[in-house]
């Protein structure tokens, strides 16, 4: 990297922080904050936790900034629901069973918000797909897969194996970002027909979501 671009990087990166921090001291935000930014139509994004206003227990950057930030732009919570993360988490845990996914809603909203996948159509899919509503099948116990992804390393058979339930939780949601939502299939319609081979997925996926945002 060429030392005007590292520069650059590091400024774009102070001015994340230093709005996140302005932000908190007005009491734009709560605990376990999202703030996501619009700029030169890319996603930003950013998390924070802290204690109390202006006492700043962490901050984070999924990714590092690649234009200015324009605050104007900036929303508090998921800019596809317009929900915070921990709304989300809490319509979530309710319907995740007491299986192996339970509890996981927070891990879900986050990393599904960090990337920009809906939280909710990533539940749906898991929960079709694993039966942990009430008790998940065997594949998730054995190989961690909560999404009935294909591909290495394999595990009982042609399946995706994952060490922790955590990791198969993550691989899911990137699964939807790498192979659909980058290539403009965002809705459950459109990522129906090329995920699920079922020609009933479609309205089984929205009768989850339908359940999750209820």
């Amino acid at each position: 990297m060429k030392k005007s671009q590292m520069i650059s990087a590091l400024l774009s990166i102070s001015g994340v922080c230093m709005i996140v921090i302005a932000l908190i001291i007005m009491g734009f935000t709560n605990e376990n904050s999202f703030i996501a930014y619009s700029s030169n139509n890319e996603i930003v994004t950013a998390s924070m936790k802290y204690t109390s206003p202006g006492t700043i227990k962490e901050v984070s950057m999924p990714s590092s900034p690649k234009a200015t930030l324009n605050i104007a732009k900036a929303s508090q919570g998921d800019i596809l629901s317009g929900q915070t993360v921990e709304e989300i988490a809490i319509n979530l845990n309710k319907h995740l069973g007491t299986d192996l996914l339970m509890n996981k809603g927070d891990l879900i909203a986050g990393y599904c918000i960090s990337i920009g996948v809906d939280p909710y159509l990533a539940t749906a899919v898991m929960l079709h797909e694993t039966g942990c509503k009430s008790k998940c099948s065997a594949l998730v116990r054995k190989c961690n897969n909560v999404a009935g992804q294909k591909g290495a390393p394999s595990c009982n058979g042609s399946y995706k194996g994952y060490s922790t339930i955590d990791e198969g939780i993550k691989g899911a949601i990137n699964n939807l970002h790498k192979n659909y939502y980058s290539r403009g299939l965002t809705t459950v319609e459109l990522i129906g027909p090329r995920y699920a081979e079922s020609s009933s997925w479609v309205s089984k996926i929205n009768s989850y979501i339908n359940m999750l945002k209820g």
